[in-house]
């Protein structure tokens, strides 16, 4: 019983940062806007770092995702856990959609 209730934490785990990663990547841009507030030259590279931070760690989340479930299904040694197999499939696609078009934001931002 113990076993079923890590497995639910870790399945809501995964699906929220996959939800969280695919947001940060998304809106990166809009999110450093906000931070940094009126578009100015004094805050011109404030902004441009902010958002070399988010999509940088965008990126890094969907990369780390695959290999936390990979350890997990290890750790526990669980075969038939389709759901995670699904999140990593998913997460990998999503995360190679998100981050390119991340990527390409932060590269028209830096000009």
């Amino acid at each position: 019983m113990i076993i079923k209730d890590k497995i639910k934490e870790f399945r809501i785990f995964i699906f929220i940062n996959i939800i969280l990663a695919t947001l940060i990547g998304t809106y990166a841009q809009n999110i450093a806007y906000y931070i940094v507030g009126d578009y100015s030259i004094s805050t011109a590279q404030l902004y441009l770092y902010i958002l070399t931070v988010l999509t940088t760690l965008s990126i890094i989340s969907f990369f780390v995702i695959p290999i936390l479930i990979h350890l997990f299904l290890k750790q526990h040694q669980l075969k038939d856990e389709y759901l995670l197999y699904i999140f990593m499939v998913a997460d990998i696609v999503v995360g190679a959609l998100t981050s390119i078009f991340s990527v390409f934001v932060l590269a028209m931002s830096w000009g």
